[in-house]
């Protein structure tokens, strides 16, 4: 079975269009995998500014998105 993951992280903020800082959860995105471990090894592979930039696996935080037979 594939399945697809989406990867957030509640590291960072974003300003507001009135320029406040504003805390929320950012995207870092969607990868498939066996199981979620082999997702987030894809999701590295594919996206190295994640480590680049400092967002720590721990604080990363994974949901399915659809799952399918192969």
């Amino acid at each position: 079975m594939k399945t697809t993951y989406l990867f957030y992280t509640d590291e960072g903020y974003t300003i507001s269009p009135n320029d406040k800082d504003v805390e929320n959860f950012q995207i870092l995105g969607f990868e498939e995998g066996v199981d979620k471990e082999d997702a987030l090894r894809n999701l590295h592979k594919s996206n190295t500014w994640i480590r680049e930039s400092g967002f720590k696996d721990e604080n990363i935080i994974c949901r399915i998105v659809s799952s399918y037979r192969v």
